[in-house]
């Protein structure tokens, strides 16, 4: 189907990217390991992608749809990056060193009770 296609398509280009700079990494992807069965993570670099994050959003033309990819060295994540390109906004986040909207500074509520907080979530669907 069409989604699969775009699914399969986009990890394609992220995964020869990411394979151009580091031949050596491992690779996991939402749409291999739905094709191929599950992939265990190791303790070598490896680089988690959904590449099409939102597909329900996707397909219904609901601007809330990513990319989104992890690097984990030793099964702990390090480096994270979710791109909608939709709404140009690109989440970044280093281990240790902080995360960002577009190169902005992110930083945690100062609410400490959670009636006081908006909370979404999102209910699969079946």
């Amino acid at each position: 189907d069409l989604v699969t296609e775009t699914d399969k398509a986009c990890e394609d280009l992220v995964f020869n990217h990411l394979k151009q700079h580091f031949p050596d990494h491992k690779f996991i992807g939402e749409e291999t390991t739905a094709a191929y069965g599950a992939t265990e993570l190791t303790d070598e670099p490896t680089w988690i992608v959904d590449p099409l994050d939102g597909t329900t959003n996707f397909v219904h033309g609901f601007p809330f749809v990513c990319v989104s990819i992890g690097l984990t060295i030793k099964k702990v994540p390090v480096v994270g990056v979710v791109y909608n390109p939709i709404m140009d906004e690109l989440f970044t986040g280093i281990r240790g060193k902080g995360s960002f909207l577009n190169g902005n500074p992110l930083k945690v509520s100062s609410k400490d009770e959670l009636l006081k907080c908006l909370l979404a979530t999102e209910v699969m669907h079946i």
